[in-house]
């Protein structure tokens, strides 16, 4: 963000993102524990979320995601699903996702926030709490580059898991 302010940052982003390169986006919110438990020898380990612990625990989801959309072609020919993903909260408040993520095949359009649903469930950190519609607009591409609830603005974008044609 050197040399832009907060605002010409927030401008620039959502100027970035072009809605009528997707096929069928879809506005999604999707919930991270605050840590789960493992077992190592014997001894019980919680693993508390952290922001990088998120931003790996979304690009195994989309990994799940782009294998029930693409099968094979995802690692084959590097076929993705285009997503726009800001992770929010961190201190006091739950870690959480808002993105806008493609349906890039119309015959998965009535099945597609199952497979969403299916595949974010099947992380570490998934929980529960996932809300999936469709017809995503620039009123929520607005919504999920608010200023409020993001502790530093510019980190709150996840471009390591970004994907858009």
């Amino acid at each position: 963000m050197r040399g832009l302010s907060r605002h010409q940052y927030r401008e620039g982003v959502r100027s970035f993102i072009d809605l009528n390169k997707f096929t069928n986006p879809h506005s999604v919110t999707l919930t991270l524990k605050q840590s789960y438990v493992t077992y190592h020898r014997h001894l019980m380990v919680h693993n508390r979320i952290s922001h990088d612990r998120a931003v790996g625990n979304f690009r195994h989801f989309m990994n799940l995601l782009n294998r029930k959309v693409y099968g094979q072609s995802f690692k084959r020919h590097g076929k993705r699903v285009q997503v726009i993903p800001v992770l929010e909260g961190g201190g006091q408040d739950r870690f959480h996702y808002h993105c806008v993520i493609d349906c890039p095949k119309d015959e998965l359009i009535d099945e597609y926030p199952f497979l969403i649903e299916e595949c974010w469930s099947a992380t570490d950190y998934g929980y529960h709490q996932i809300d999936v519609q469709s017809n995503s607009d620039d009123g929520w591409v607005s919504y999920i580059t608010k200023y409020r609830t993001k502790t530093e603005f510019d980190q709150s974008i996840d471009w390591i898991n970004l994907h858009q044609n």
